[in-house]
């Protein structure tokens, strides 16, 4: 017990802690309120941003720390593990670092299973979600989200040589009528699949766990339709352990446009508030150059940002 009355033990170490595995009885200290127990207590955890912060994190579930789910296993190049063992990197890594570093505060990445992961948002298990996600149907019925980090797109792989595409390049606006009568390859549960289910004209071969890439490159099949950061990655070479393909090669810009946001929990009280100083960040981000910096750096640069504000 200190000078205020407030007892300090490894209990309520241990009940913050269980808190956040979900392994708590009754008894639990919420995100939320342990500043306030802190502070009564002679603590120094604070909302407030550090000295030379830009934006507030008032809405954080433990102060001075921006936790965010996402799947780093087999996530390149959104976030995985450096080939070289030195921890995460990744695009969407760099960006929760930067948001991090506009607030004056910590970034903690939180694995989670990607078909986990509207469940583990709403039971608490961080702020939010950063992992290539999309403000769906089913998902603004839980969720609210900031504004767009990200404009991404599907792009068209094909082989290199092959003669009936010779005449393609990246910057010819193409579409689905493109792929008519070739057998398409895509990764199960991409956005790419229900865009090549829905076209009957079109012959659909989904890959799961595996991506199409080392299909095509055999002649298995035609093409691939897929998110363009992952063919950054697997063709492109874009960051470390990116694999380069000089077998295949990128024709048209990437259509069929969505937008990657951050996910938040509609009922949790502080939602609104960690979604207002969000958007001053990624506002922030995108005026000061550091957005366009992470996507030149990973070769996810286009003139497409530019519907989203991107300078």
């Amino acid at each position: 017990m200190n000078g205020s009355g407030c007892i300090m033990t490894n209990e309520l170490n241990r009940r913050s802690f269980l808190k956040r595995t979900g392994q708590t009885g009754s008894l639990v200290l919420a995100g939320s309120l342990l500043p306030t127990v802190l502070a009564a207590c002679g603590g120094n955890i604070s909302n407030a941003p550090a000295a030379g912060a830009k934006i507030e994190s008032k809405g954080l579930k433990t102060a001075g720390v921006l936790q965010w789910g996402a799947t780093a296993e087999n996530g390149a190049p959104y976030v995985y593990q450096n080939p070289d063992g030195s921890g995460l990197i990744g695009f969407e890594q760099e960006i929760a670092d930067a948001i991090a570093k506009l607030m004056g505060i910590s970034q903690k990445h939180v694995e989670t299973d990607y078909a986990q992961m509207e469940q583990a948002l709403q039971a608490g298990n961080f702020d939010v979600v950063i992992n290539g996600w999309e403000a769906t149907e089913d998902r603004q019925k839980t969720e609210i989200f900031t504004q767009s980090y990200y404009h991404y797109g599907q792009q068209i792989v094909v082989r290199t040589n092959d003669p009936r595409f010779a005449n393609k390049t990246q910057d010819d606006t193409l579409s689905l009528t493109d792929l008519h009568g070739y057998k398409v390859g895509t990764g199960a549960g991409f956005k790419a699949e229900t865009l090549l289910a829905d076209d009957k004209a079109i012959t659909l071969q989904s890959y799961d766990p595996d991506l199409p890439f080392n299909d095509l490159a055999l002649g298995r099949i035609d093409a691939v339709l897929i998110d363009l950061p992952t063919v950054a990655y697997f063709v492109q070479g874009a960051g470390p352990g990116g694999q380069k393909n000089k077998d295949l090669k990128l024709i048209g810009k990437p259509f069929a446009l969505g937008d990657y946001v951050i996910g938040l929990n509609k009922s949790n009280p502080n939602a609104e508030t960690l979604r207002k100083e969000l958007d001053q960040a990624l506002t922030e981000l995108k005026s000061n150059g550091t957005l366009r910096q992470i996507y030149q750096k990973w070769n996810l640069w286009n003139d497409q940002q530019a519907a989203i504000g991107i300078k």
